[in-house]
């Protein structure tokens, strides 16, 4: 993509916009950094940002350096930042300015400032720092911890086969191109980010990154959506119940509108416990309820259509 299209728009958030060239510079020099701390391949990174240009740079950033990313949500409480870094043990961190006085010191950080801009007191002062070559299918690509709701959270360990049958299911299925627009609303630490970052980028497709005032207003997050012409974008369960009940235009640029977890009436993908596979198990078309449905408030049921080809590629860190 980088070499085709350098100067499509790759990634656009209140923190910076970027194109498909200027990503792939700024990955490298993190990922230059991260080697010069003695990341290797497979080895775990922590990723402790929000959603933002700086999160989609980190994030490509590991894998170039040859490891695997630790998902981490810096909303969590510092409780269970503090648990997942001791359970996960990682080599290095990425964060930003505001989060790395919370992580201490449980692994040599790499700070970055909006943008994905690396700290210049970071850089390797070996200019000619070489990256690992591309990672094996079976080498591990990211992980993930579950909520721990059902007891001690759990680090699902996806390798990149797993990770690759998913950009490829995705981009067939919803005829993802480089003239989509795609959102990043999902948590960092949730498994649809996965969803949302990954195949957008493989298929050349721009990201714009949801601000943070809009995940809880539908009504703006529609106008939104409307306004910079998105054409794919997952909503969580609950936003987009609500989000799909408003009044829209006739026509919009929005081709696809992805969810998972609880039921709904309308649209979309369904999902499970990211230990159970690569983010996303099935999916099923929905069409609007018959009469008595709709008259009752109950939905109708309704069974899966159709398995994704992105699962049982995982494992589980406890």
């Amino acid at each position: 993509v980088v070499a085709a299209a350098p100067d499509h728009l790759a990634v656009k958030g209140t923190d910076g916009t970027l194109t498909y060239g200027e990503l792939s510079a700024r990955a490298d020099e993190v990922a230059a950094c991260l080697v010069g701390l003695g990341v290797g391949p497979g080895d775990l990174v922590g990723l402790c940002l929000g959603r933002s240009t700086s999160l989609i740079v980190g994030a490509l950033a590991i894998f170039r350096a040859g490891g695997a990313y630790v998902a981490i949500d810096p909303g969590y409480p510092d409780e269970r930042l503090r648990w997942i870094l001791g359970d996960s043990d990682p080599v290095a961190l990425v964060t930003d300015t505001a989060t790395a006085p919370r992580l201490g010191d449980a692994a040599p950080t790499v700070v970055l400032f909006e943008g994905g801009v690396v700290d210049p007191d970071a850089k390797p002062a070996d200019a000619a720092v070489s990256l690992p070559p591309r990672p094996a299918p079976d080498d591990l690509a990211y992980v993930v911890y579950t909520s721990g709701s059902t007891g001690r959270p759990k680090g699902a360990m996806i390798d990149h086969a797993g990770l690759l049958n998913l950009v490829k299911w995705h981009r067939r299925a919803f005829g993802l191109g480089p003239a989509d627009r795609c959102t990043q609303i999902a948590s960092p630490g949730f498994d649809a980010a996965v969803w949302e970052i990954w195949p957008a980028l493989a298929a050349g497709a721009a990201i714009y990154v949801v601000p943070e005032a809009l995940r809880v207003d539908p009504i703006g997050l529609r106008d939104w959506l409307l306004r910079e012409g998105i054409t794919v974008t997952f909503l969580p369960t609950a936003v987009a119940e609500t989000t799909i009940g408003l009044s829209w235009p006739a026509e919009t640029p929005l081709r696809h509108l992805l969810t998972g977890g609880d039921a709904l009436t309308r649209w979309p993908p369904t999902s499970t416990s990211p230990s159970s596979t690569t983010t996303a198990s099935a999916r099923r078309r929905s069409s609007p309820p018959p009469a008595s449905s709709r008259r009752t408030g109950r939905a109708p049921r309704r069974s899966v259509a159709r398995s994704t080809a992105s699962t049982s590629r995982s494992s589980t860190r406890t």
